[in-house]
């Protein structure tokens, strides 16, 4: 029997979070209250077992073969370190367009051929928020669709990414960057002159050890790849389930597109499972561009996958 039938409804997950921390821990102890039950730490990796059990399923909700993202990046451009903001923007482009890459996540969307297309980031300059949590992200995606400084069409398979600056720290509900949450995407709704607006978002941490401690998750060895990395997983589960905030919102599990029956996404379970350098990687695309990613999970394999010849 499938786990989403009416005695048994995992808690769906659409947050990044370092193994082993708190971030990781709140969102599995509400998993066991919710539905009595957590992922096993088992997946396909160097000296492991193949965990079929973690395999993604179609729930019949959205997915989105043809996308789109833009990058918006917070604070002031001096926040960031000089020469960030153009590697983030070339590497998550060269990343998320790669046919290696691309091929893994194929099996999911198998009708249509995938594809990105690019919008010309966003830099403000105001003044760096301390810490933002989900209602601070959905106000000021708002804010930047009012004032006209995001793109202005195709909303619905748009995916807006904000890059918050070094320092900012990220919170959703009594998760919070400083113990181990990297981000997490979902969807705002809204109306602009009598219409319904639906605006899709991301919001990613700016990972990076400092002297007061870590912030996000670390994989690489440096803050900008990191942001990468983060980015990738975020982009890649909206593409597969786009409407999982609205699913948590309204315990409405047939807004799901793609996950397991312990309610993880594509990027979920390679983390929980495996060593972050296991599946933090920098690989080659085929244009020849070295690109932080994170591997995503593959039912074809039963766990991480890295870049591969041929769809399955």
């Amino acid at each position: 029997m499938s786990g989403y039938s009416k005695g048994y409804k995992p808690f769906p997950m659409r947050i990044q979070v370092q193994p082993g921390s708190e971030a990781e821990y709140l969102h599995y102890q509400r998993c066991r209250r919710y539905c009595g039950a957590e992922p096993a730490r088992t997946a396909l990796a160097p000296g492991a077992a193949p965990s079929p059990q973690d395999d993604l399923i179609f729930r019949g909700g959205k997915t989105i073969a043809q996308a789109g993202f833009q990058n918006i990046y917070l604070g002031r451009p001096a926040d960031f370190s000089a020469g960030d903001v153009d590697r983030i923007d070339a590497a998550i482009t060269a990343a998320i367009q790669d046919r290696r890459l691309t091929n893994v996540i194929q099996q999911y969307l198998d009708t249509q051929p995938l594809s990105w297309d690019v919008v010309p980031s966003v830099q403000l300059d105001e003044t760096r928020p301390f810490e933002l949590n989900e209602p601070d992200v959905q106000s000021k995606i708002i804010d930047l669709f009012d004032q006209g400084l995001i793109h202005g069409a195709d909303h619905d398979r748009t995916i807006f990414n904000l890059v918050l600056p070094p320092g900012t720290v990220l919170r959703l509900d009594d998760s919070s960057s400083l113990r181990g949450l990297g981000g997490y995407h979902g969807s705002v709704h809204f109306f602009r002159g009598g219409l319904p607006r639906t605006l899709y978002y991301s919001a990613n941490v700016y990972s990076e050890r400092r002297f007061t401690g870590t912030n996000g998750i670390v994989a690489f060895d440096a803050p900008w790849k990191n942001v990468v990395g983060t980015l990738y997983h975020e982009m890649v589960e909206f593409q597969t389930d786009p409407d999982v905030g609205d699913a948590i919102r309204t315990n409405d599990l047939d807004l799901i597109g793609w996950n397991s029956d312990f309610g993880q996404e594509i990027g979920d379970q390679p983390i929980s499972a495996n060593l972050l350098s296991d599946v933090f990687r920098e690989i080659e695309t085929e244009k020849k561009v070295t690109v932080p990613v994170q591997f995503m999970y593959s039912n074809a394999v039963h766990g991480a996958e890295g870049p591969i010849d041929a769809p399955h």
